[in-house]
Parts: C-alpha cells; sequence; structure tokens
C-alpha cells in the first residue's frame, strides 16, 4: 500500500512539474504600446535683408512642430545665389523679400489654396497670372517727428526744416531738419519722395541747396544705423526710417531716455518690405509633403501668428487682425494705418529686383535736381493708387 501511495504521489508531482513548465516557458504577452510617430524634417530657407524675422518664425514654427508628432522643422539663413548653386539641397519651403527671385516658374509649384491675406499685398506674389508667393508679413517707412522742434500740427515744408535747423556753435553740434538714409537694401529715398505731399512739394525743388543747411551733408547717403542715431542724439529733428526704427525709439523713449516724438502719415504709402512664402516645386512633386508646406505657410497666416507679429515690431498681412494698440505703439499704430488702405502701393515680389533700377534712376535725379514726381513715377511702374 506504501508503496502504491508513493507511485501517486510521485505521479502527481509529475502532472504539475509538466503543467509548470508549460506555464513559465509560455510566452509573456508584452503591453500594447502605440506605434512611434514617422519621423519627417521641413526644411525652410530665409532669404531677407530688411527685418529679421528669425524670433517670429521660430516661435511658429515650433508651435506647428508641437500639432504634428515626429516633425522637425530646419531654418536656415540663406542667399539668393544658395538658390543655384549646382549641389543645392534646396529647401521645402522658401521665405524671401521681394526681388530675391526673379523667375518663380523655374523654382516653385503655384499656390491654388484661398488666402486670407489682402488682395493689394497677395498681388506682390503673383506672377503670369498665377499665385506662387503668399505674403506673411510685412513693414514700412515712416516719418518721425521730434515734436520739440516739429510741434503736432506743423505744415512741413521748406521752411520747417530751416527752422527746425540750427548750426553747429562752441561745444553745441549742429541740428538738421531732416535725415534719411541712402538707398542700399531698402528704397529710403524713394519712401521719403513719394511722400512728398505730406512733407510739402516746394522743398524739393531746391533740395541740393539745403545739405549742409536744413539738411545734413550724409542726407540720403548715409547707413540706417547712421541716420537712427543722428534722430535719437537730437541732432537730426525728423527721420524717414522703418518700423524698426519707431520700435527702438519707443522703447528707448519707455526707458526715459527719448523724447516725445510723433508719426506723420505718408501721403502715398509705399512698402518695398514684404516677406512671402513658396513653396519649391521639387517639395510639390511628394502629395504628402506638398500638403504639409501648405499646411505650414497657412499656419504662419492664421490669425494668432499674424497678430504675434506685433510682438516682434512686424505688421500683419490680414486685414482682420487687430495689430498695434494706438495706445501703447502709437507710431506703430500711424504706420500700420497709412499702409492699412487699398491705395497702397507694393511691388511685384519677381519684378522688383528690375523695377528698382529704373525707379533709383528717378529718386536720384529728384534728389540732385528736384521737380521729378516720384509718386507718379511708382504708378507708372504699376502701382496702385
Amino acid at each position: 500500500m506504501r508503496g502504491r501511495a508513493m507511485a501517486g504521489v510521485a505521479l502527481a508531482l509529475t502532472a504539475l512539474l509538466l503543467v509548470g513548465r508549460e506555464v513559465f516557458l509560455a510566452p509573456v504577452p508584452r503591453p500594447r504600446v502605440a506605434p512611434e510617430p514617422t519621423r519627417q524634417v521641413l526644411r525652410v530657407w530665409v532669404i531677407e535683408e530688411w527685418v529679421g524675422s528669425d524670433a517670429w518664425l521660430e516661435k511658429q514654427a515650433a508651435v506647428f512642430a508641437r500639432t504634428r508628432p515626429g516633425l522637425g522643422l530646419r531654418i536656415r539663413r540663406a542667399q539668393a545665389a544658395d538658390l543655384w548653386q549646382p549641389e543645392a539641397v534646396l529647401p521645402d519651403v522658401l521665405i524671401y523679400g521681394l526681388g530675391a527671385v526673379t523667375d518663380p516658374q523655374a523654382l516653385f509649384a503655384p499656390l491654388y489654396a484661398e488666402s486670407p491675406v489682402r488682395d493689394e499685398l497677395a498681388v506682390a506674389g503673383r506672377w503670369q497670372g498665377e499665385q506662387w508667393g503668399q505674403p506673411l508679413a510685412m513693414g514700412g517707412y515712416v516719418l518721425l517727428l521730434d515734436a520739440r522742434q516739429y510741434p503736432p500740427g506743423t505744415a512741413m515744408g521748406r521752411d520747417a526744416l530751416l527752422a527746425a535747423s540750427r548750426a553747429a556753435k562752441g561745444k553745441q553740434a549742429a541740428r538738421y531738419g531732416l535725415q534719411c538714409p541712402a538707398d542700399g537694401s531698402l528704397a529710403y529715398p524713394t519712401a521719403l519722395l513719394a511722400q512728398a505731399g505730406a512733407l510739402g512739394g516746394g522743398w524739393m525743388q531746391g533740395i541740393a541747396t539745403l545739405r549742409g543747411t536744413a539738411l545734413p551733408t550724409d542726407f540720403a547717403a548715409c547707413a540706417p544705423e547712421k541716420a537712427y542715431q543722428d534722430f535719437a542724439a537730437g541732432q537730426a529733428a525728423a527721420l524717414l526710417g522703418t518700423q524698426r526704427d519707431a520700435r527702438r525709439f519707443q522703447a528707448l523713449a519707455a526707458a526715459g531716455k527719448g523724447f516725445e516724438c510723433y508719426a506723420l502719415p505718408c501721403a502715398q504709402p509705399f512698402t518695398d518690405q514684404l516677406l512671402l512664402g513658396s513653396v519649391l516645386a521639387d517639395a510639390a512633386r511628394d502629395v504628402a509633403r506638398q500638403s504639409l508646406c501648405a499646411a505650414f505657410l497657412a499656419h504662419l497666416a492664421r490669425p494668432e501668428a499674424q497678430q504675434d507679429l506685433t510682438d516682434y515690431g512686424l505688421l500683419p498681412v490680414r486685414a482682420d487682425v487687430p495689430g498695434y494698440d494706438p495706445g501703447h505703439a502709437p507710431t506703430l499704430y500711424a504706420l500700420a494705418q497709412s499702409l492699412a488702405g487699398p491705395g497702397v502701393w507694393v511691388p511685384n515680389a519677381y519684378d522688383w529686383a528690375a523695377q528698382r533700377g529704373a525707379l533709383r534712376e528717378r529718386t536720384a535725379m529728384a534728389l540732385a535736381q528736384g521737380g521729378v514726381d516720384v509718386g507718379a513715377a511708382l504708378l507708372a511702374l504699376g502701382g496702385g493708387g
């Protein structure tokens, strides 16, 4: 009996061991994990010289990437010549200023999506009946006036320029009625002469005789930074500048280091400071990549992204965005308002390189001799009015 009992126990233990072996050797199911997002890289090049839009772009790119797991955006500063290097790996999206590209059909794919951009600005990105570039941000020119020398309501003209000027005496530096940077990456003198009506047309006729009296000897011949410093130091009673100068001086005044100034609206609103975005033709050959590029451009044109432009001293290109608060940024508000109407003239992005040569000649003639209607020249080149 005892032997049989021991045999039964042995059989039971063997069965348990066999069952346990199956249990312990059975594969352990792994927890279900969500698949990793597909890694994508969107390459963006930026070609512009007038504002330095990097901070705004980087912020918007980060927001866009957060909505698309696995997406990486690479933003690179480039030169126009980089687009034509034989071994260049072109970007998916190009963001650029006027004149950077002269043959959009050779580089870009047409844009067919409905755009929220003001039509008088959108035309800058059209070429031969198709939309190749979408405006994303803009800047403009502003005449800043020292309220101590030009009290609000002053009738601007030759007499006012002379009255605001003074000759150097002893340790007292000379003060001039107006300073304007040279024609360089931006058409400062053209912008000044385009609003000759606001300044009073008479002063143009004898502009050459005002150098050294109401105008400094480097008038329309100095660097933008030199012109700004002349104004900030009180050595020029007025400055033809851009939104960048207005923002800098606003910050200076807020720190208690400036003086009261205001902006004189342009008689002929004109700007060559426009930032456009386009999709490269190579990227558009892939439907998914083209869709991603178009989504990025649409993201930059969203009302929230457009309003964010004001944090960086730039201007929105949509009409339905509030923009600047006149109470907190009066000069920038005045600048934005001057460019808000349908009469603003913005050059065509792809014609501007050629147009600038003709306009530069007319502007130089006006500065040397006076009497040239630059406003008419702008209209002759295709501008609105």
